[in-house]
């Protein structure tokens, strides 16, 4: 019997079959990630290429295309598309290699990697300047909507009343921060260490009008990776300078103001990543993503600590059912 994944392979062969520019090309498994789209790798005419497979009826393309041409009118280094099929939901892409800044991360140094990573945030949020007029912003509704997932699978006891009640606070707090382009998911396995020293941005179609804090504390407090407290807290004063190097409208913000930004944008991030995790495990059979859980919870406990207006928040988080 064939699999639904396999005819959604063939299919790709044939679409591919019906490109004269790669036809005759060979097809290799190159990632799956969290969603239902998965990454092939196409040898075709001596070149490499990425194929995108996203199923139509459960992951929207269009956002991917419309935010990368932005981007890459912008001078962002983002894939380019040589083909596409929004119908039947395939993509071709420019290939960055399979290098990422995870493994990156083993054999260089940390400070100079962190520092080419943040000045491509600053470099996004200064050029993409339109993302309030481009992309959906990041409001309360949507906040609540991504810390709905961490009470529907770990706080199954808790009424949406109560919960609501206790993380309102932080909503309110977090839609206060000033906002610009977020991409909402910039950590280690969304970039790619390229030649030239230079980053391959990928999986933004989620890109929001949002807290200009939130991809720094995904990125320096990665849900993958264990970065030195020294190290998260000297980048995110680099950032504030760099920032306030490029933006005036910045200036006036104190350190100890920003790192706040920081802890709030991370706590709510990183409640809806536990979530995400433990639905993974259960909804989806990928259990894997359980074994980030511990670090993911420290960096809770931190942001609750260093922020204790919020213990409510804190104790609800104490009462919630972690998996092993």
């Amino acid at each position: 019997m064939i699999s639904v994944v396999d005819e959604r392979r063939a299919l790709l062969a044939s679409w591919l079959s019906e490109q004269s520019s790669f036809k005759g090309g060979t097809l290799s498994v190159a990632s799956a990630d969290a969603s239902f789209r998965r990454y092939f790798r196409l040898q075709s005419n001596k070149k490499s290429f990425i194929v995108m497979d996203a199923p139509p009826e459960l992951e929207d393309s269009l956002p991917f295309v419309q935010i990368g041409k932005w981007m890459k009118e912008s001078g962002i280094n983002v894939p380019e598309i040589f083909a596409k099929d929004l119908d039947r939901g395939f993509l071709v892409l420019s290939d960055f290699g399979d290098f990422h800044f995870q493994d990156a991360l083993k054999n260089n140094d940390p400070e100079i990697l962190y520092s080419l990573a943040i000045d491509q945030i600053v470099g996004m949020q200064n050029s993409l300047s339109e993302s309030k007029k481009n992309l959906p912003t990041f409001d309360p509704s949507w906040q609540h909507k991504e810390l709905d997932i961490f009470h529907e699978w770990c706080l199954p006891g808790v009424s949406k009343e109560d919960y609501r009640n206790v993380t309102n606070p932080l909503v309110d707090a977090i839609d206060q921060i000033p906002k610009g382009f977020m991409h909402r998911d910039f950590h280690c396995r969304n970039l790619l260490y390229c030649k030239g020293q230079k980053l391959g941005i990928i999986d933004f179609q989620g890109a929001m009008h949002g807290p200009l804090t939130y991809d720094l504390v995904s990125l320096l407090r990665d849900c993958y990776i264990d970065n030195p407290p020294r190290l998260v807290d000297k980048k995110v004063k680099d950032f504030i300078h760099r920032l306030k190097s490029v933006n005036a409208n910045y200036i006036e913000i104190t350190d100890e103001e920003f790192i706040r930004w920081f802890d709030l944008a991370g706590l709510q991030r990183h409640l809806k990543c536990v979530g995400i995790f433990h639905r993974l495990k259960i909804r989806d059979e990928k259990p894997q993503y359980l074994n980030d859980v511990p670090r993911v919870l420290k960096y809770i406990n931190l942001a609750l600590e260093r922020n204790p207006e919020f213990k409510s928040l804190k104790d609800m988080v104490e009462q919630a059912t972690i998996l092993k």
